[in-house]
């Protein structure tokens, strides 16, 4: 059964992945039961799903250096993924290709200057599970959450980000 995932990228992993040269791991987060268990007990699917998107959005102002926020989202087979068990939805992922990618998000220009000034709020918190806990509790992660939704692309319009 495939599953959605979410990975924060620059834009040369994405071109790597593009061209086939990627990692063949990478982090991000995804609907795993133990995010699906964190939320309302009514929240259905879709609604996991964003949380695990804005989740990545976070991720990339942690790990990612500058720029816009990118996040791929990629359909892949549960074989692939390994569920961190964490109740953020972190998750790695293994042997992913282009042809699985189904969306890519990215921050829209008007939010460029909030974002850099959440990046610089988090940088340096690091991939383990307080730092992602850490960064969504910051003041200035909160404005960008709540102000700019990751605008959705088609995998053919990565040239034009």
């Amino acid at each position: 059964m495939a599953q959605m995932i979410f990975l924060p990228m620059t834009r040369d992993e994405a071109q790597a992945l593009r061209s086939g040269t990627s990692a063949n791991h990478y982090q991000g987060c995804a609907a795993t039961p133990s995010l699906a268990a964190s939320l309302e007990a009514d929240t259905v699917i879709e609604e996991v799903e964003y949380v695990a998107l804005n989740h990545a959005g976070v991720l990339a102002l942690m790990r990612k250096p500058n720029g816009p926020r990118l996040v791929v989202a990629a359909e892949v087979q549960e074989e692939q993924i390994k569920d961190l068990g964490r109740p953020d939805g972190q998750v790695e992922v293994r042997g992913l290709a282009w042809a699985q990618v189904r969306a890519l998000f990215a921050d829209e220009p008007d939010a460029l200057e909030t974002v850099a000034l959440a990046r610089e709020a988090v940088a340096g918190r690091g991939s383990a599970e307080e730092g992602l806990a850490r960064a969504l509790a910051a003041p200035e992660v909160t404005v960008v959450l709540d102000r700019y939704d990751l605008l959705w692309f088609a995998p053919e319009e990565f040239d034009q980000l």
